[in-house]
């Protein structure tokens, strides 16, 4: 029996009649005309999951930060930001489409501490908890390729103060890589945060001068076996949740000797650290003397103003190590060259790959040609090092030296036909990158003994 409906639009103008369902155009016809259809699913989500998920794979797209240039250019808290985002769209569509999209979202993680968030903790850790418990909860553990730890502000006694001064740090980095086990670690942090968060000591008096609002540390590790989630985790949960856990007796700079720190934490293999600008400071009176807020002397182990020394902090298994500064200034600099860690490969970029150079307010009362005088020291002290016949310390371990400055091609062509003269075992690979060939073991000069000077010129 075929269903009959009344038009009554058309017997208004025409007349009684009726009109077959068939006849009806689609905007004519009312939802309650084909229930049957409504109830069936969309084409899409008659898919089984292992396809859906492989379609959603294409959607996934390469972290911002991973770009060639991303960590190379003047540091900034929008690192990770992209207005694309496709994955996260598709997991808004539906609950199934949401579960499915979750292991491609957190693939990549990142955790922000803004002042905002604070309120309602007392620790970092605290902070961070509901994310771990997060991970827990829906079996991420295995997931997360890379974790990134923004923290925007640091003011005093704040959540990383009250972290300092009650667990330490050892708590909170302990916490996250019991749960997961990333390969990559990004801080994007104020310098002074930075320090906190990786046990280094940063001399803040000139940091006014450098106006450097977050520098970058990202630390790599090889592939691991899959973590483990211990009992240990459960124990400290429930006591960051305690507001009333008071700290050890201890004090911080006690404990920062007796506790697993981050260089601890992992066998990291690749460090890079990103400084940022030094560029304003050279505005000021008798530039060259300031000290710029830095974790790098402390990771090297360079002496202090008193002559006292201690360890590098950085870690025994890392053998590839980038440092990018912008100008940075001579004496700085020299923490990196006279305390080189034990490294196979050393990349230094000391020029930015931005604008920076023809922004007039970061150039205000700045003479350029102190910037270039200072670059030149710099290398001038690398470049002394690097290619001593033979080579001294640390320096005759190192296969591979890449400038990131390259594009310098006057003080390029000048690097390159100094370690062609030089007739040790350094080679030019390609632009930029000098390898050595170690065929033949050199030994190490006498204390003093020194090479001749390098110095590049603008």
């Amino acid at each position: 029996m075929m269903t009959e409906i009344v038009d009554t639009v058309t017997q208004g103008a025409q007349g009684t009649g009726s009109v077959s369902a068939a006849t009806l155009t689609p905007e004519l016809r009312p939802p309650s005309f084909y229930p049957a259809v409504l109830a069936v699913k969309p084409p899409v989500e008659l898919l089984p999951n292992e396809l859906l998920s492989q379609i959603f794979g294409f959607l996934d797209s390469p972290k911002p930060s991973s770009s060639e240039t991303a960590l190379h250019d003047e540091p900034n808290f929008e690192l990770t930001k992209s207005d694309n985002a496709p994955l996260k769209a598709a997991s808004c569509v539906s609950k199934r489409w949401r579960r499915e999209t979750i292991p491609l979202l957190f693939k990549h993680t990142q955790f922000v501490v803004e002042k905002k968030n604070q309120q309602h903790y007392n620790t970092l850790y605290q902070m961070v908890q509901p994310f771990l418990e997060f991970v827990l909860e829906h079996q991420l553990c295995r997931i997360p390729q890379s974790f990134t730890l923004i923290v925007r502000l640091k003011e005093d006694a704040d959540i990383l103060d009250r972290q300092e001064n009650t667990y330490g740090f050892s708590v909170f980095w302990k916490g996250i890589f019991r749960v997961i086990d990333p390969q990559e670690l990004l801080i994007v942090a104020p310098p002074e945060a930075l320090g906190m968060l990786t046990n280094c000591r940063v001399f803040m008096s000139d940091a006014w001068s450098f106006h450097c609002p977050c520098h970058y540390l990202r630390l790599q590790a090889r592939l691991s076996k899959v973590p483990q989630v211990h009992k240990y985790f459960d124990k400290i949960s429930e006591t960051a949740r305690n507001p009333d856990f008071q700290a050890s007796s201890s004090t911080p700079a006690e404990e920062k000797h007796k506790e697993l720190t981050l260089w601890d934490i992992r066998p990291w293999t690749k460090l890079h650290l990103n400084e940022g600008s030094f560029i304003r400071a050279y505005a000021t009176y008798e530039f060259w003397s300031r000290k710029p807020p830095s974790i790098l002397p402390d990771l090297v182990g360079a002496a202090e103003d008193d002559g006292s020394t201690h360890g590098p902090f950085i870690s025994p298994t890392i053998r590839d190590l980038s440092y990018v500064g912008m100008f940075p200034m001579q004496t700085h600099f020299a923490a990196l060259t006279r305390n080189c860690p034990r490294l196979n490969r050393l990349y230094v970029q000391l020029v930015p790959r931005n604008e920076i150079l023809q922004d007039s307010s970061k150039m205000k009362q700045v003479e350029a040609e102190d910037l270039w005088m200072e670059r030149n020291s710099c290398y001038a002290l690398l470049m002394r090092e690097l290619f001593n016949t033979p080579p001294i310390g640390n320096y005759k371990y190192l296969q591979e030296f890449e400038s990131g400055d390259a594009a310098d091609k006057d003080a390029w062509d000048m690097a390159v036909e100094y370690v062609k003269r030089a007739a040790n075992d350094w080679k030019v690979a390609s632009e930029g990158v000098f390898v050595r060939d170690t065929k033949e073991k050199m030994p190490v000069p006498a204390s003093g003994e020194e090479g001749e000077l390098f110095t590049f010129s603008h």
